[in-house]
């Protein structure tokens, strides 16, 4: 439990800096670990594209716009 509720506190803190990609793909991480993944190179490749998937489905498909953090060359 401890990683999911680090994780989400992490994301809260750092989504400006990290941006929406990075952010959600530490979070997705420690979700993962949390519940008991034992393959955390794996989860971390598949955190990274989910979080692209779901950047480009709010920002292409719906005209949202996310933090893009790092990425965007924000910093």
């Amino acid at each position: 439990m401890a990683w999911c509720v680090g994780g989400f506190a992490l994301f809260a803190a750092t989504l400006d800096l990290l941006g929406w990609i990075l952010g959600a793909a530490v979070l997705f991480w420690c979700v993962a670990r949390g519940i008991g993944s034992t393959r955390p190179v794996f989860d971390a490749s598949l955190a990274l594209v989910v979080s692209s998937l779901v950047y480009l489905a709010f920002s292409v498909g719906l005209g949202l716009t996310l933090p893009s953090g790092l990425l965007g060359g924000g910093w």
